[in-house]
């Protein structure tokens, strides 16, 4: 028999061992079996924004090695310009044990390496000019791969199941665009509006078979800016008025307006 015991904390109530230890397991158990086979990377939250002079990290879940990590408080680093590529990196420690806890410790670091080392997370790169903001708005999805003095966050990973893969907000701005077209097929509208439906980041594997029937061609390469370039070409077409793929019977006119 498999018994569910849930710990109530009430007045009077003497504080047990056992009711600390089935609230340990069930907080502990939900969170690995409820991500097991994420990849690594950002689950929720964690926007970045910025100031003249400083990034800060906000709130939210990051998933590392089987286990998901909160960040319950805005972390900020100071920038600088270098006119090269910097790389903000959020580095996660070894566990660390005391007689009470096994912890981690998280801290972000600026740096020019690209490559990450088993324990870092990108979270953006950038190449700030001397004189200029880092700007953490867009004009358009383009604009988001634009080299000098903005914040892009196309490499970084977000947390799903298999492969870790684009921001929501960039897919999400993505379908927008996309909605705003005169030469939507049915499957690119149903894609659209399945991303702006989701409170999570649309699958790797979902996007790759979006782009493979779309572009009528196997997207060799799978990395988040490949596939970043892929959408832009998709999107550019269906600008031009150019439609390919999705729709064997034929495709119609879509106009939606998203708030």
């Amino acid at each position: 028999m498999l018994i569910q015991a849930v710990p109530l904390f009430q007045d009077g109530h003497i504080l047990r061992r056992e009711m600390l230890i089935a609230l340990s397991d069930y907080a502990f158990l939900t969170s690995q079996l409820l991500y097991k086979g994420y990849a690594d990377g950002i689950l929720t939250g964690c926007e970045l924004t910025t100031t003249k002079d400083s990034i800060i990290l906000n709130t939210g879940i990051v998933f590392f090695k089987g286990q998901a990590y909160l960040i319950k408080e805005p972390m900020v680093i100071t920038y600088y310009p270098t006119s090269t590529t910097t790389v903000l990196k959020l580095t996660i420690s070894d566990e660390l044990k005391d007689p009470n806890y096994i912890y981690r410790e998280m801290d972000m670091v600026l740096t020019e390496q690209i490559s990450l080392q088993s324990n870092e997370i990108e979270l953006c790169r950038f190449k700030l000019q001397p004189g200029a903001k880092l700007r953490d708005q867009y004009q358009d999805f383009e604009d988001r791969n634009t080299i000098f003095d903005t914040l892009n966050r196309i490499h970084v990973p977000f947390s799903v199941k298999g492969e870790g893969t684009l921001d929501r907000e960039i897919t999400r701005a993505f379908a927008k665009e996309m909605l705003d077209t005169d030469s939507l097929t049915d499957f690119d509208a149903y894609f659209c509006m399945q991303i702006l439906n989701q409170p999570y980041p649309v699958s790797k594997e979902a996007l790759l078979v979006y782009l493979n029937r779309s572009n009528q061609a196997v997207l060799s390469e799978h990395s988040n800016p490949a596939v970043f370039q892929e959408l832009i070409k998709v999107l550019k077409m269906r600008q031009s008025g150019k439609k390919s793929g999705g729709n064997k019977e034929g495709s119609k006119k879509w106009k939606v307006t998203v708030d």
